[in-house]
Parts: structure tokens; C-alpha cells; sequence
């Protein structure tokens, strides 16, 4: 049976033109209200915000900001209308306070030079702004304590706690979502004109006749992520969010695999959902359904904000310089997860020229039939040990290397990171795996501890191409590119 797999480059957000962090936007819009007040003490902090920053939280409706209320009660005022007892202009807030009640909005405002402005900025730490919390009748309070006395003197929401504010934190969770998501594509094109993802013809051009032939339906596949404890909190919440809005707005409902501790948070969201155990365990359930169901198993990280193709020239030389000019001249579609997964699977069965025996990194990849399985002995690094496993029953895999990934990892608490620990016991447990069971295969990476450089052998024979910065279990600067693995004598060929 033809077996195949396949991958993407995995980048941190760092290695796009500004890196994006949770209060990028949020910045920008405080930076704008700052430029348009009037006050010259405030407005050059307007430089701060990035163009493409500026731009988005712009596009962004009242309705989709998270201190919109959750639920608008009858008769209350409009957030177009909010404004203090002074008459000054509200606007609704981008971020959201955890304890704030469904029926609260949330809103910023630009404080006056006096004596009690400059003592309230002192207070608040937020020079020339102030965040205020609106009440359903327009009613609006710099302070909590204060603002849960109106509350309870009005007979709505009582005490101001996380439970009371759950609500507010789920919309804010999809509603910065949504913000990332534009903002990320915004910098990743470097100012061109085009919102969202490019479509997938823009894509799907660059194959060949033969390829095209082979372009399967989005019906064929069957979408996995494999998530665990991130739907309850931030920042989980806020990952995963993008990545279901992303599968969403390519036509595709996704399953979710889960350990069962897990399972409720994430059906809470409204996730279609499986229980699959832990981290191997998951995957291999995900390999199973889909073998099940005849179709492409496409497994995906929980937190991937963007999938990014570039398209150009090839470097003529490997040096530093020449591969980062042919980067920055390369054309970059950003494309949805479906489309990417649809056009490596049409080039592993066409036979598309790959590089074919690296490293696969676990985060996006695409198996088209076969009967590898991870190896659940292994809590961390699977994805070395499933990509041997495949190089062995096939003699190759194959590696979308133009195929690029904005991830998180190291940084993100929650899924297989859980399973790392700070003396790195985990880590070397896992290696001292991998070296029993593929001896010569892996060597310490010099560059990082704990971390290991992975180079196939055939024949005795080094293959092509090692990946110095290749790290299997998310590094940000890693490769992913996607198993594709075919019959050992297609592979000879």
C-alpha cells in the first residue's frame, strides 16, 4: 500500500517582519486614540504601532471587539453611544477584564491634562488612557469595587468573579482570534493589498498538468488536531480558537483529539470532539479513524496561526546570504490549512520531486495510506521516531520544504509541552529512545540542549540535505514538512 506524508517549515512569529503578541492590536488601537486626541505629550506613541497593526484593529466592527457585552440587555445603551459624564467619547475596548459580567462592556477613553487625569494615569499605569467598564444603562467606572456596587444596586450581576466574567473570556478568546488571524496575514504579505487567505488557485497554479490530476476534494481528508488542555484558559483558548477559524473558513468542520480530562472543556466550545488519550495515543487514533473512514489523515498542532507557501527561485548558492535574498524576493501565498494540505497531497502522488529523507516535524503533515504507527512508549520527540519508522517501510519520506508555518510551542503552555520538565529528564528519556531503537541515526544538537539532529542513512550513506536547526517537538526556527512516503521501489527510482 502507498504510503505518504507530508510537511511544512515550521516559523515562529519572530521571523516574520514584527513578531505579533497577545497585545499587539490592542496597542495599536490605544496608540491611534493617543494620535487623534489632540495632546502632543501622547501622540507620538502613535511610532510604536505597526502600520500593518494599525491597519487591522481599524477593520475590526464594535460587535467583533471582546468589551462589546456578551449579552445586551433590554433597553441598555448602545456601545456607539457610550460616553463618560462628561461627555467624553467611549470607545469599545479590544480586551476584555476576566471578572466582567456577560451584560458589562468593557471601553477606552482618552483622559484629560488635568491634575486628576494625571493622577489616574499614575494609577491606572497607562499614560493618557483610561479603561473603563459601562454598565447596560450607560452608567461607566474607572474601578472595580465600584462598578460591582452599581451592579448589585441594580440587581444585576452581584459579585465580580471569574465565573461571572467565563462568558466575556470565551468571546474575548475568538474574538482576538479573528484579530491575529488578520493581523498575521497582514504582516506576512508586507503591505499587499489583499485581506484574508489568498485564494486557492493562487496556489494550485504552480502545479503541474500532472499534478492537477491528482488535486484531491477537501472530502477526502479528514482533519485532525491534537490538542490537550487548552480550551479552559488563556492563552490555549485563543490558539485554538485560530486554528478551528481557519479550518471553518476553508468549508472544513475538524475533529479534535483530546485526552478525556480535557474532552468537556473543549465540547464546551462547541468542537467536534474525540477522546484519544494522550499525546501518541491521540495521533494514532486520529491515523485510525481515517484509514477507517478511506480517507488522508492531516494532523495539525493546536496552535498554528498561519500557513505561508513562497514561491520563487531557488538560492544557486547555500550561503547565508544568497538563501536570505531568495526569501525576501519570493513571492508568499498565504493559503488556508485545507488548500496546503490538498496541494502537497496532489504533489506526493504525482511524484513531485521532494526532499526525501529529512526529518518530518509533527505539526502539519498528510498520510495517505500505510499502517505506521507512532510509538506510544514516547511522550515527547515522536515525530523523529515516525518519520524512521516510515523511512524504514518505505525508504523515503517527503518534505514540502516552500511550505511555511507561524507556531508557538516552546512558548505555549499546555499539550506536549506539559510533558516537558525543567531538568529535561523527559527530553533525554525520549532520546535515550530513539538512539536505542535507530543507532546512528541522531546526534546532540550543539546549538540546543536536550535537542537532537537527525540524519538518515541508506546503504551507509549520509542523506542529502541534513537539517542543522531541524527540532522535532516545535522548536520555532524548526523545518516541518509532511511525510510522503512511497513503495521502496518507487523509492529507488
Amino acid at each position: 500500500m502507498v504510503k505518504t506524508v507530508k510537511k511544512a517549515k515550521a516559523t515562529h512569529s519572530s521571523q516574520t517582519k514584527q513578531r505579533i503578541r497577545k497585545g499587539t492590536l490592542r496597542s495599536a488601537f490605544v496608540a491611534s486614540l493617543k494620535a487623534e486626541s489632540g495632546r502632543p505629550d501622547i501622540a507620538a506613541d502613535r511610532k510604536f504601532a505597526s502600520k500593518g497593526a494599525r491597519k487591522t484593529f481599524r477593520s475590526v466592527p464594535n460587535r467583533e471587539r471582546a468589551g462589546y457585552p456578551v449579552k445586551r440587555l433590554k433597553g441598555s445603551v448602545a456601545p456607539e453611544d457610550w460616553v463618560t459624564n462628561s461627555g467624553d467619547k467611549i470607545h469599545v475596548d479590544l480586551s476584555r477584564a476576566h471578572w466582567l459580567p456577560d451584560e458589562w462592556g468593557q471601553g477606552v477613553k482618552i483622559t484629560h491634562m488635568g491634575a486628576a487625569a494625571r493622577r489616574a494615569e499614575k494609577d491606572h499605569g497607562s499614560r493618557g488612557v483610561l479603561t473603563c467598564f459601562v454598565a447596560p444603562d450607560g452608567k461607566n467606572f474607572f474601578h472595580k469595587h465600584l462598578s460591582e456596587e452599581h451592579s448589585a444596586k441594580m440587581g444585576w450581576t452581584k459579585k465580580f468573579t471569574p465565573e461571572a466574567g467565563k462568558n466575556g473570556q470565551i468571546q474575548l478568546a475568538k474574538a482576538q482570534a479573528m484579530q491575529a488571524l488578520r493581523l498575521m496575514r497582514e504582516e506576512l504579505r508586507e503591505g499587499q493589498e489583499v485581506e484574508g487567505v489568498d485564494k486557492d488557485s493562487s496556489l494550485f497554479r504552480l502545479l503541474s498538468a500532472k499534478e492537477r490530476r491528482a488535486l484531491p476534494d477537501k472530502s477526502e481528508l479528514h482533519f485532525c488536531v491534537v490538542s490537550a488542555r487548552r480550551a479552559s484558559s488563556f492563552p490555549g483558548l485563543g490558539d485554538v480558537f485560530v486554528v478551528q477559524r481557519q479550518l471553518q473558513e476553508a468549508g472544513v468542520d475538524p475533529t479534535w483529539y483530546v485526552d478525556a480530562e480535557s474532552a468537556k472543556d473543549y465540547r464546551a466550545l462547541g468542537f467536534r470532539v474525540k477522546v484519544g488519550g494522550k499525546l501518541t495515543e491521540s495521533r494514532n487514533r486520529a491515523l485510525q479513524d481515517a484509514k477507517r473512514l478511506g480517507k488522508v489523515c492531516v494532523q495539525l498542532s493546536d496552535d498554528i496561526s498561519g500557513w505561508v507557501y513562497m514561491d520563487g527561485p531557488q538560492a544557486k548558492v547555500r550561503t547565508d546570504d544568497a538563501c536570505n535574498a531568495a526569501h525576501s524576493a519570493a513571492r508568499r501565498i498565504v493559503c488556508s490549512p485545507v488548500a496546503a494540505a490538498r496541494f502537497m497531497l496532489a504533489k506526493m502522488r504525482s511524484g513531485a520531486p521532494f526532499v526525501d529523507k529529512n526529518f518530518i516535524l509533527g505539526d502539519f503533515f498528510v498520510v495517505d495510506g500505510g499502517d505506521v504507527k507512532f510509538d506510544p512508549k514516547m511522550t515527547l520527540k515522536e515525530d523523529y521516531d515516525f518519520t524512521c519508522s516510515h523511512l524504514k517501510a518505505y525508504g523515503c519520506v517527503l518534505r514540502c520544504q516552500r511550505m511555511t508555518l507561524c507556531v508557538k510551542h516552546y512558548s505555549n503552555a499546555g499539550g506536549a509541552c506539559s510533558n516537558r520538565d525543567k531538568k529535561g529528564l523527559e527530553e533525554k528519556r525520549n532520546i535515550a529512545i530513539l538512539n536505542e531503537k535507530w543507532p546512528g541515526v541522531f546526534r546532540p544538537n550543539p546549538k540546543r540542549n536536550n535537542e537532537v539532529i537527525m540524519r538518515w542513512k541508506t546503504n551507509g550513506v549520509a542523506a542529502e540535505g541534513e537539517d542543522e536547526e531541524a527540532d522535532g517537538d516545535g522548536d520555532p526556527g524548526g523545518d516541518a514538512s509532511g511525510f510522503g512516503a512511497r513503495p521502496r521501489k518507487r523509492a529507488r527510482k
